[in-house]
């Protein structure tokens, strides 16, 4: 596959990451596969949420994250003293198994301790619907916080289950996860990977790059970053209906 976007999937994407904020019932399901009964998983002492969908027609299989449901108390914890500092991925109690991106202290890779418990809590559920699995193709995808679980989640099903699998990313407003360590093994190993920013998207800007953080590849922007309304502006461009808005034109135009 070649390394250019296409709109249509991002757009897809983006109305998974949205339509994932539903309550987590059997009842629920996805617009763009109706047909498709989801798995959920509701992790509560982490507060971490995702739906895993298989789609034997295309052989895809898509991982979707759900955002924080308090937006506003998260967005301030991240950029402050609850969520500041990059912690040191060596996480050898978890038995990860994958040297060299969390599993040696010489490898200089590190990620935010939030993001990583909050993907740890899951991780064994999706590694278990991905190794019984047919699926061939796997698609990460999430908006704000769920953008961030992508990337984590992206990356290490690209270690674990590669060549069997190939991954794929689509991040809607998300945060920087780690450092530059972390942004190096991840855009090597995670080529397939799209981080749409919408305007002057705040939560896109957090953490900051001062406290060590870096974003990974391949950012695509959208809207317009030209507002008299900095604040407020910034907040509206994070909401992922905008998202959907923006791609819904792009798509079009791509054709």
């Amino acid at each position: 596959m070649d390394n250019q976007v296409d709109y249509k999937i991002a757009l897809r994407c983006a109305y998974l990451s949205s339509e994932v904020y539903g309550k987590f019932t059997d009842t629920l399901r996805f617009s763009t596969h109706p047909n498709l009964a989801p798995k959920f998983f509701d992790i509560k002492h982490t507060d971490t949420q995702v739906a895993l969908l298989e789609d034997p027609d295309t052989q895809c299989g898509y991982v979707i994250f759900r955002g924080s449901d308090a937006d506003r108390d998260w967005w301030t914890n991240l950029d402050f003293a609850v969520w500041s500092g990059v912690t040191d991925a060596v996480l050898e109690d978890r038995h990860l198994d994958y040297p060299d991106i969390y599993g040696t202290s010489d490898s200089g890779v590190k990620m935010h301790s939030g993001f990583t418990n909050a993907y740890l809590a899951v991780r064994s559920d999706i590694h278990t619907v991905v190794g019984q699995s047919n699926m061939t193709h796997w698609i990460m995808t999430g908006h704000s916080l769920g953008g961030a679980l992508a990337k984590l989640c992206a990356v290490d099903l690209q270690f674990n289950f590669s060549p069997g699998i190939s991954v794929e990313a689509y991040m809607f407003g998300a945060p920087r996860v780690g450092n530059k360590a972390f942004v190096e093994s991840y855009n090597r190993r995670v080529p397939r990977s799209w981080r749409f920013v919408n305007g002057n998207d705040v939560v896109s800007g957090l953490p900051r790059n001062w406290q060590g953080y870096r974003h990974v590849d391949t950012r695509l922007r959208l809207g317009t970053r030209l507002t008299w309304r900095i604040i407020s502006g910034s907040l509206q461009d994070h909401r992922i209906d905008r998202y959907i808005a923006a791609l819904t034109k792009r798509a079009a135009e791509q054709g």
